[in-house]
């Protein structure tokens, strides 16, 4: 399965009509068809964001560092 987004509305037997600006997930092979004839274009995956790690996830306390106004 591939996910596409319809740029011009057109018609698959398998999802039957499909109007721009959706976004449906479609056999590869119809997929390809589709963006090959200009029907549709492919959707780029977004990448999840990393979670920021947080001052409890250090592998140490901070009572262990040593920082210059404890001198």
């Amino acid at each position: 399965m591939m996910r596409v987004k319809i740029t011009e509305k057109c018609y698959t037997g398998t999802q039957g009509n499909m109007f721009a600006g959706e976004e449906h997930d479609i056999d590869e092979r119809i997929a390809e068809k589709l963006i090959a004839r200009g029907y549709a274009e492919p959707v780029k995956e977004k990448k999840a964001a990393k979670p920021k790690k947080k001052l409890m996830d250090r592998a140490f306390g901070a009572s262990d560092l040593d920082t210059p106004e404890d001198e």
